[in-house]
């Protein structure tokens, strides 16, 4: 199988996760950000990640494709629903995670933006459906301070589960990862047990090194 991916994207994450995670063989291939023609002879349009099975036939969407192939074999990892409490905290901080991350993403030695025109690509693509960047990095200390609490409804949860792994890690951990590289974030003792642990355990690097 292979693996089409960006490595900045929290959705490809969830598919890079359950390949990891089940210790499964892909090749993973990192596409150039502006390169619109291979995904879209693929599935009929850009969007990562997808998945071409042992068949040849493409498979898009990035818990489509946790739950694939989570069926191939034990043990499971992608079980349950999402609970309301997580499918909330997602949507309370997806509009403050992309202003906090997505800047400082066009910062970064992403293989995805590695060339000029990529990296060009990219800043378009994010400024048209986000707003102005920069404005954005400005707005660092308050984005964070509107972040904290959301933070802090996270760690009351994790604290009420053990290490089992679920269908709503493939939502908390992309999250988080994407979060690692802000430089003034700091996250409890709690969460950042919690990202060593899926990092560790599903082969994926944070971004800690690389925070602005």
């Amino acid at each position: 199988m292979k693996l089409y991916i960006y490595d900045h994207c929290p959705f490809c994450v969830r598919a890079r996760m359950i390949f990891g995670l089940k210790k499964l063989a892909v090749e993973q291939i990192v596409l150039f950000d502006d390169d619109i023609e291979t995904p879209t002879k693929m599935i009929g349009r850009k969007m990562l990640p997808i998945l071409q099975k042992d068949d040849g036939s493409y498979l898009p969407e990035s818990l489509d494709i946790v739950h694939y192939v989570d069926s191939i074999n034990e043990p499971k990892y992608a079980g349950g629903n999402i609970t309301p409490e997580v499918e909330a905290w997602s949507k309370a901080v997806s509009a403050v995670v992309y202003k906090l991350v997505t800047p400082r993403f066009t910062q970064t030695d992403f293989p995805e933006i590695s060339t000029a025109e990529a990296r060009a690509a990219y800043i378009a693509r994010t400024s048209k459906s986000y707003g102005d960047l920069n404005e954005f990095k400005k707005e660092t200390h308050t984005l964070l301070v509107e972040l904290e609490p959301q933070l802090s409804l996270l760690d009351a949860w994790l604290e009420t589960r053990g290490e089992h792994i679920d269908i709503n890690d493939f939502i908390i951990f992309p999250t988080l990862r994407s979060l690692s590289i802000v430089e003034h974030l700091s996250f409890s003792t709690n969460i950042r047990d919690y990202m060593e642990r899926i990092a560790k355990t599903s082969n994926i690097n944070l971004l800690f090194d690389q925070a602005k």
